[in-house]
């Protein structure tokens, strides 16, 4: 029934609407409908009148019903991690897993299914079926064992009266691989980044990334010596050759300097400049006996591990980064007894080295300046050449084009790296590179320009023996950087501007820019060309004498430096 809501008039107002008079709310009717013939007039007495009321119909609304937080959380079946990645597996690992009924009402845990997962265990407070109290949860434990399966799959299906949940878990068995190399040999270590180079026909480069971390891989001599040691590898290339090994980075050694107890849970070991990650392994390898361990924790002095140590390792154990890797396939043995075996292996690890690259100064021209001087222990091969495109019809004078009018220069540089700090260095320098993609500066350190003359600081020309350079090369691109060091250490970039001869025996070079210091003839160590170029190849090896000397030789590429 409509609900009346009015006001009482203290006199007659036809045809006025009662602005308080509604019904539901909607406003309907005169407060005194009178028809045109109507007259109001005074009486005393019962009146009638004609009501003319019009009630709106009933009107339905439609909506949705927007979802809180409250839904989006309850009512339903959590697992926290519902996802593991176990990463590489060389020794028994365990994780907590919380089950959690969200329901505001028992649940009933139907089954609890596993599928793939060999080697693998789910451990509960009770097994299936079992009740879940509104809003209970519960700890599960899934330990992992080495045995099983190279690849890990597993799922663990929890069925409930209302929900399904499922944990996934995966990662990769490994072996390691505890043969030491053979030091009388380098330890080679390889990394390869991957980069498009497109040259244009006047020899504009542009390069491209398109690999986003190195390719490292470790080439070494492998001796054994008995037919324990023999048999145990023979074995071991027969189970695992196609399954990814744990391989101990041995270039990364350090030694127990104190005896580790069984039970362990921490490693004494100096970190600085060793591979050693978190979530990565670490490896104790005595002779054919050895323990690998998942790293939880790095600190400069020591290491902390995820599950303790099941046996005690004796002072002069070798500490050891551990790496996934896989094994060349063909892999030679060569027996030099009955006994001793001798193999050359080739481990490629299974991921990307996302090394940071070192931080450069721009220190001439928007590019870093290599300031290592070649090694000269050996010779500096160099090549010198030109884009040239011949035309040639075999029965006249051939045409030759020459399409960038400039020369290319190859050369070797070579480095001898003593100590863990200056390896780190020069790797970040390598990354810094990323291959053939970033340019740099590459003095010839050697004496190009020989000054017979002071500078003075206001001079904007240096006096030289005469090499011939004006009459040839002349403010030529390649040939018209130069790097002046000084005795002292000081080092002046400049850029050659013009070069007259003055006589038979002395030439002038101008330069872009005063030095701003005087400086003798006998000051000056030597002025060197510069020339911007970029490695000639993604791939650099080093080779490891020993875990803390290395040896480098690398091939650079001149590039145009019109800037």
């Amino acid at each position: 029934m409509p609900v009346l809501i009015g006001m009482v008039l203290d006199r007659a107002q036809a045809g006025s609407l009662n602005p308080l008079l509604s019904i539901d709310g909607y406003q309907v009717a005169a407060i005194y409908p009178y028809t045109a013939s109507d007259t109001p007039r005074a009486e005393r007495g019962p009146r009638s009148y004609a009501t003319d009321i019009t009630v709106p119909a009933q009107q339905a609304l439609t909506g949705i019903q927007v979802p809180s937080y409250f839904e989006d959380y309850y009512f339903r079946v959590h697992l926290l991690p519902g996802r593991i990645n176990l990463g590489s597996l060389a020794s028994e690992q365990s994780r907590t897993i919380e089950v959690w009924n969200a329901r505001l009402t028992p649940n009933t845990l139907a089954s609890l299914t596993a599928t793939g997962a060999e080697g693998m265990t789910l451990i509960g407070p009770a097994p299936a079926p079992t009740v879940f109290a509104a809003n209970e949860s519960r700890l599960y434990t899934l330990a992992v064992t080495p045995n099983g399966p190279p690849t890990v799959n597993a799922t663990f299906l929890f069925a409930f009266a209302f929900d399904d949940a499922a944990l996934l878990a995966t990662g990769r068995r490994i072996v390691g691989w505890i043969f030491a190399p053979n030091w009388v040999q380098p330890v080679i270590e390889r990394l390869e980044w991957l980069t498009d180079v497109m040259e244009s026909h006047v020899g504009f480069e542009q390069r491209v990334r398109l690999r986003a971390g190195a390719r490292r891989s470790f080439e070494y001599s492998a001796l054994v010596g008995s037919d324990n040691e023999r048999v145990k590898m023979e074995n071991l290339l027969l189970s695992w050759q196609a399954r990814v090994f744990g391989l101990p980075l041995w270039t990364d050694v350090a030694l127990v300097a104190s005896p580790i107890p069984s039970g362990a849970t921490s490693i004494a070991v100096t970190t600085t400049n060793r591979d050693f990650v978190v979530g990565g392994l670490v490896g104790l390898v005595r002779g054919m006996e050895s323990e690998f361990a998942e790293i939880t924790a790095v600190l400069p002095g020591s290491l902390t591990i995820k599950s303790p140590l099941d046996n005690t390792w004796p002072i002069g154990t070798k500490i050891l980064p551990v790496r996934p890797a896989r094994v060349q396939n063909g892999l030679g043995l060569i027996y030099l007894s009955d006994a001793i075996g001798q193999a050359t292996v080739r481990f490629q690890l299974e991921d990307e080295w996302l090394l940071p690259a070192a931080t450069e100064t721009l220190d001439y021209r928007g590019f870093p300046v290599l300031l290592t001087a070649t090694n000269w222990t050996e010779d500096v091969d160099t090549d010198y050449a030109r884009k040239l495109n011949e035309l040639d019809f075999l029965t006249g004078r051939r045409v030759i084009d020459d399409l960038s009018g400039i020369g290319t220069v190859r050369r070797t540089h070579r480095w001898l790296i003593s100590g863990r700090a200056a390896i780190a260095a020069f790797r970040s320098w390598l990354a810094a590179r990323a291959g053939r993609l970033t340019a740099f500066w590459m003095p010839s350190f050697q004496s190009d320009l020989k000054v017979v003359s002071p500078i003075g600081a206001f001079d904007s020309a240096i006096t030289v023996e005469n090499r011939a350079y004006a009459a040839n090369v002349p403010a030529a691109i390649g040939r018209r950087d130069i790097l002046i060091a000084t005795t002292a250490g000081t080092r002046y970039y400049r850029r050659i501007t013009g070069a007259t001869a003055l006589s038979p025996s002395t030439e002038s070079i101008a330069i872009d820019s005063v030095v701003g210091a005087a400086l003798l003839p006998e000051q000056i160590r030597h002025v060197s060309f510069m020339k911007l170029v970029r490695l000639d190849s993604d791939a650099i090896e080093i080779a490891h004498q020993t875990d803390d000397t290395a040896e480098v030789s690398i091939s650079v590429k001149s590039i145009r430096d019109d800037t």
